[in-house]
């Protein structure tokens, strides 16, 4: 059986964190039937981000990309719990709101911290990192995150 488990993607602003949630949400969602993916929440623009929940192996595994900031942040992470997902996947910043109401969802989830690869160049703020190298950092990010999430849903 899965225990319960919340991945949160945390860490400094515009480093990837949305992006790489999403990159994972596209590689588990391709992998299954069309009517194993259900849509809380679409992205409003292609930039846009997504709560939706996954069933893989009949286990339920939600995903929400949106971070700090956002006031529906809580109201999304409730809505996985309540839809009773085994494992959720969320971005977040390194501290505030988001932080404190993932961590309060243990127990009975068992919480794992993940940051996405980082790289950028010193004192800037918002970070600023080099946009390739990047982008290959967060994809192989959501291509492990992605692995890991189906090797609990088969295992």
């Amino acid at each position: 059986m899965v225990q319960k488990t919340v991945i949160a993607n945390y860490g400094y602003p515009n480093l990837g964190k949305t992006e790489s949630v999403k990159r994972v949400y596209e590689k588990l969602a391709s992998r299954i039937k069309p009517a194993d993916i259900y849509i809380l929440h679409t992205p409003k623009g292609p930039d846009g981000d997504i709560c939706a929940i996954l069933t893989i192996n009949n286990i339920l595994v939600g995903i929400s990309s949106l971070g700090d900031y956002c006031q529906e942040h809580s109201d999304w992470l409730d809505e996985l719990v309540n839809a009773e997902c085994t494992i959720i996947l969320a971005a977040c910043q390194n501290g505030g709101k988001t932080v404190k109401k993932i961590e309060s969802l243990n127990p009975p989830y068992r919480i794992y911290w993940s940051c996405n690869a980082h790289l950028y160049e010193a004192g800037t703020f918002p970070r600023v990192a080099p946009k390739g190298v990047l982008d290959r950092f967060n994809e192989n990010w959501a291509e492990e995150i992605a692995n890991l999430i189906e090797s609990w849903c088969y295992a």
